[in-house]
């Protein structure tokens, strides 16, 4: 493909079916500072598919490879292997010109909205840069687009005049999502953005991510490890553990009735306001994981199985495929009977 037409392939209006952005077989390693050998392989092997207007959330706990998966997605960090496609387009090695032409319908919203913007600048100045990069409209336009967006998060014209360290934490979020909105794009990846919020703040920017999804037609990448906040948005679940998927299906399936043992560990470990659903959440994740760290990744079996107390020698020496169980996909070889002793 050439340089034109691979661009031109990137602008709004390719043909690809339901799917906006598909995620084939990615892989992505990082070199180990100060070494010649020894990768660290933090993505690996990983199928993802985001359908227009859908909300995919990405689970799993720290090291699990969710956060890279969106890094590679934005091309932030290199894939080295697999492939990415946008809206039919291949966009694993994207140029830095497919990839400013991509920052009109793919955006990101960051945990640490602050360290993102320059304390310098006024937010209307931080909103109105990448129009001003990326899209090149007159003055009047991009005016018109920040204050639009400003309104649509829920904050007053008069924050466009104002620096970011006069706003709340949650504030600066809304910012965050409102620098994202004025590129009006129509993917967006949303990572750990409200973990750092109180759990107040936190249900006021998921509602306000959910009315934009119906408001603008948006499709997210919501990236957590909490499943309980990734259930509320998502209309489907992926769980990472070691940088592979071991669960995939509609939230709602997979928040009520988990399938692998870690999708179980994980909802065990969501905190609730009912103390006696809390007592008998904490019973059952010292159930059903072992008190041990994470033991990274395995050449060999499931990585899962040295936490796992179901695990038997099979899963120590073969590791499971992902494999499509009614609803769901689930790589565990115990599936079927941990669904019958579940039941």
């Amino acid at each position: 493909m050439t340089e034109h037409t691979r661009s031109a392939a990137l602008l709004p209006g390719a043909d690809a079916g339901t799917a906006l952005l598909d995620v084939r077989d990615l892989s992505v390693s990082y070199r180990r500072p100060g070494r010649r050998s020894g990768a660290v392989h933090a993505v690996r092997g990983v199928d993802l598919t985001v359908r227009r207007g859908e909300t995919v959330g990405l689970v799993g706990e720290s090291g699990s490879g969710k956060s890279t998966i969106g890094s590679a997605i934005l091309g932030l960090v290199p894939a080295t292997g697999g492939g990415i496609e946008f809206d039919g387009a291949d966009i694993t090695h994207s140029t830095r010109a497919d990839r400013r032409l991509l920052a009109r319908r793919m955006q990101v919203v960051f945990q640490d909205p602050y360290g993102s913007m320059n304390p310098a600048h006024t937010v209307g100045d931080t909103l109105a840069e990448a129009l001003r990069h990326n899209v090149g409209l007159p003055e009047v336009a991009i005016r018109e687009r920040v204050l639009a967006a400003l309104a649509d998060v829920g904050l007053p014209t008069g924050a466009a005049h104002r620096y970011p360290a006069a706003f709340s934490g949650g504030q600066r979020q809304r910012i965050a999502i409102a620098r994202a909105l004025v590129m009006e794009p129509e993917f967006v990846v949303c990572d750990e953005a409200v973990s750092a919020l109180d759990l107040s703040v936190q249900a006021q920017v998921l509602n306000l991510l959910a009315r934009l999804k119906l408001s603008r037609g948006l499709s997210y990448l919501f990236v957590s490890h909490d499943l309980a906040v990734v259930r509320y948005l998502s209309d489907t679940i992926v769980v990472l553990y070691a940088g592979r998927v071991v669960e995939r299906g509609p939230a709602a399936r997979i928040a009520e009735r988990p399938a692998h043992p870690y999708t179980r560990a994980l909802l065990a470990a969501a905190p609730v306001p009912d103390p006696e659903i809390q007592r008998r959440r904490q019973a059952e994740r010292r159930r059903t994981v072992a008190a041990v760290a994470p033991s990274g990744r395995t050449e060999q079996g499931c990585d899962f199985a040295p936490r796992c107390p179901f695990a038997q020698d099979l899963c120590r020496t073969s590791r499971p495929e992902l494999t499509d169980h009614e609803a769901v996909a689930v790589a565990c070889h115990r599936y079927d009977e941990l669904k019958a002793s579940a039941a």
